[in-house]
């Protein structure tokens, strides 16, 4: 006769893993759930001669037991076994043998795709099931955030993808959520093996990565909700290779959320990077879209827009066009201070891989005048191309000295005018909503005398 086939239910999933190893050790093939929803669902996908569960999920103190639950989601449901004295094994083998079921055990199959709510279970309890069973297949997870697949061998997790991430980072992103489905389709994967720790290890791992994060990220106050940038300085010896990493990226704005995502790092790693780096004064923060600065007052609009208007240049379509000239990083900076102001929108066009001009934003000022304000990375390599792109436009202001002479020599090639940020500033701070958009009327005037 084949072995008896149970389902082991227990909300403790190292007591499931010891009972389980006995149980198999005296030949009964064993499935594990670590919770009355679980037991549902793997009882739905495979058939069982009898359901063991401890005494609180068979009769819990609230809600119904897990045979109840059972009789409204099969029917045909199978004995239960109240686990009482888990070191008696050989008692609750006997009550196995008595209980089993005999008939039509040789038709049946191995358990077959199920689905498993994350809401119900955590995932790292499902993925030691899994590999407490020995399982091999693909278990994909599919939250609100996206979706990934973590791939096992045996029970012994072989590789893990989430949205954009890979390995350990993918796993503890998906053990860290708490509402979506978790879908386990038996079959031995063809994939490369990229992880080659035991499971168990992975997920305690993960967990604690995922204590942590959420204990930093509570404590990062506005750094959660603002942009930010790094703050020039020294180079201390004491720069771990996540700082560095980290004050890398930030050479441009980025959000929280944007150097969690594009970092390799384990989030809880980056964010004790992003806290202490912000105590030493190496971050500061931008303004953002959810406090808005006005271009210019309600009385002053009449005569923008007039400005703005007469900055068309004959022969050409669309808007008035300001460029603003920088070395790249300082652009990105500019371009995010751009966005900040009321009534800009970014281009519908991404910004190009290469540094090359392209549009930051359009501002609508109304009566169906727009101002395009136009990027121009300093990179000298591409000085060739600078006359394509100026042609046309109201002025050219310089943000910083960054190849000086070869922009006056395209902006002359184009009878441009250059206006240079600095005689109006000083030093100008790229970050200021305020000084932003001084600086964009400024430019506007001194083209409406140019042209004058």
């Amino acid at each position: 006769m084949p072995a008896n086939r149970v389902l082991l239910v227990d909300k403790d999933v190292d007591a499931l893993a010891e009972l389980a190893t006995k149980l198999r050790e005296r030949g009964i093939r064993v499935s594990l759930a670590n919770g009355t929803q679980m037991a549902c669902e793997r009882a739905k996908a495979g058939g069982y001669d009898v359901v063991l569960a401890a005494r609180e999920i068979a009769q819990p103190e609230t809600g119904i037991g897990v045979i109840d639950a059972l009789s409204v989601e099969l029917t045909d449901v199978p004995p239960l076994l109240v686990l009482d004295d888990r070191e008696n094994i050989d008692a609750i083998v006997t009550r196995i043998g008595e209980l089993a079921k005999p008939n039509d055990r040789g038709s049946r199959q191995s358990i077959n795709p199920s689905a498993h709510a994350l809401e119900h279970g955590p995932l790292a309890d499902l993925l030691v099931v899994l590999a407490t069973e020995r399982r091999s297949g693909t278990l994909t997870v599919t939250t609100s955030k996206g979706s990934g697949e973590v791939r096992l061998v045996e029970g012994e997790i072989a590789d893990a993808v989430y949205v954009r991430l890979e390995g350990l980072k993918a796993i503890t992103r998906m053990i860290g959520e708490r509402e979506g489905t978790a879908t386990f389709t038996p079959g031995a994967p063809a994939i490369m093996r990229r992880m080659t720790e035991a499971t168990r290890t992975i997920v305690d791992e993960a967990r604690s990565l995922v204590e942590k994060a959420a204990t930093l990220r509570a404590g990062a106050g506005e750094l959660a909700t603002s942009t930010l940038l790094a703050s020039e300085g020294s180079q201390p010896d004491g720069l771990s290779e996540v700082d560095q990493h980290v004050l890398s990226r930030l050479r441009v704005p980025a959000t929280l959320d944007e150097m969690l995502d594009e970092l390799s790092h384990a989030d809880a790693l980056i964010l004790e990077s992003i806290l202490a780096l912000d105590k030493r004064g190496r971050i500061k923060r931008l303004g953002h879209a959810s406090s808005r600065v006005q271009l210019c007052g309600p009385d002053q609009l009449h005569l923008v827009r007039a400005s703005a208007s007469r900055a068309r240049a004959a022969g050409f379509s669309g808007p008035a066009r300001l460029v603003f000239a920088a070395t790249p990083s300082r652009l990105a900076v500019f371009g995010h201070t751009v966005l900040s102001l009321a009534d800009a929108f970014p281009s519908q066009e991404p910004a190009p891989a290469v540094p090359v001009p392209y549009v930051l934003a359009t501002i609508r000022l109304g009566d169906g005048v727009d101002l395009d304000v136009i990027a121009l990375p300093l990179v000298p390599a591409y000085a060739p191309l600078w006359p394509m792109a100026l042609a046309g436009a109201a002025v050219v202001v310089r943000l910083d000295e960054a190849a000086a002479r070869s922009l006056e020599e395209a902006c002359a090639s184009v009878s441009v005018p250059v206006l240079d940020a600095r005689a109006i500033f000083g030093a100008l701070e790229e970050s200021s909503p305020v000084q932003v958009a001084s600086l964009i009327k400024t430019a506007l005037e001194a083209e409406g005398v140019a042209a004058a």
